[in-house]
């Protein structure tokens, strides 16, 4: 992993994403989204799955089917515990990605693309904020700044479903870079659902987790399933209807890095 930095081309890899964006189709059905095969360059991409960490430093839940590992503090999330021991030229490709390609290249061109939903999302927000309905940190709201937070490394394994949901309310877009082993599958990426109706914004504000449509009693019919290939993004903005989901292969794990578009700050939790 020695030189790994050695390899990166900042200029290059700023003009070819500006060029992907140039030619990305917004989709507005179910949810307004994206979905952009050969996202990054096809070096950078090898560059980082070979980088991907040893599974051995991501924090595991107690069944064994989900892992994950955030490139930040340890002081700050727990899960970052293991990122800290990554070998310093491997650790600087992924602060690379994370602070560089991420927070100042990708998110801005995503912020633009789905600026309506973001600006309703935080005039809904602000107006909650001032009405006293939120008690949970969010940096961003000191002047209603946003921008990419740093992420998590998922790993998620055979049996591992996720159902219909959105989520926190602090995230006002999420943003999905897949890094199968192999080629994938077809059936393994997000899932998109038709919710009968939107979550409401109060129970949600209030308790500003994950929410799942199924606890609500709302009735979700799947609608797209992306599929599941090497350097492959997928980003939408979290709106109320923005039901997805996911269920990992069973033939090998289900790897991806997921950050968000955020309210919150690097010192607070992802």
């Amino acid at each position: 992993m020695t030189n790994l930095m050695s390899r990166v081309d900042e200029r290059a890899i700023r003009a070819y994403l500006e060029s992907r964006f140039s030619a990305i189709r917004r989709l507005d059905h179910p949810v307004p989204h994206v979905i952009v095969d050969d996202f990054l360059q096809p070096d950078f991409y090898r560059a980082l799955a070979a980088a991907w960490p040893p599974l051995e430093l991501f924090k595991r839940d107690k069944v064994g089917q989900k892992y994950d590992l955030v490139p930040g503090s340890a002081t700050v999330d727990r899960r970052s515990a293991g990122y800290e021991r990554l070998p310093a030229e491997q650790r600087a490709m992924w602060d690379f990605f994370v602070f560089t390609v991420n927070r100042q290249i990708v998110s801005p061109l995503l912020s633009r693309l789905f600026e309506p939903e973001i600006q309703s999302r935080l005039r809904q927000i602000r107006e909650a904020f001032d009405a006293g309905l939120i008690e949970y940190s969010m940096a961003g709201a000191r002047d209603w700044s946003y921008r990419a937070n740093v992420g998590r490394f998922m790993v998620r394994a055979n049996g591992y479903e996720l159902k219909p949901h959105v989520d926190s309310m602090p995230y006002l877009v999420t943003v999905l870079h897949y890094f199968p082993d192999d080629e994938g599958d077809d059936h393994s990426g997000t899932i998109f659902y038709k919710a009968e109706r939107p979550l409401d914004f109060l129970a949600c504000v209030r308790d500003g987790s994950t929410q799942y449509f199924h606890e609500a009693g709302i009735a979700c019919r799947e609608v797209l399933r992306v599929p599941f290939r090497p350097n492959t993004m997928v980003a939408f903005p979290n709106t109320l209807d923005a039901a997805h989901g996911a269920v990992a292969p069973s033939t090998a794990p289900r790897k991806v890095f997921q950050y968000h578009i955020s309210l919150k700050g690097d010192d607070e939790k992802v």
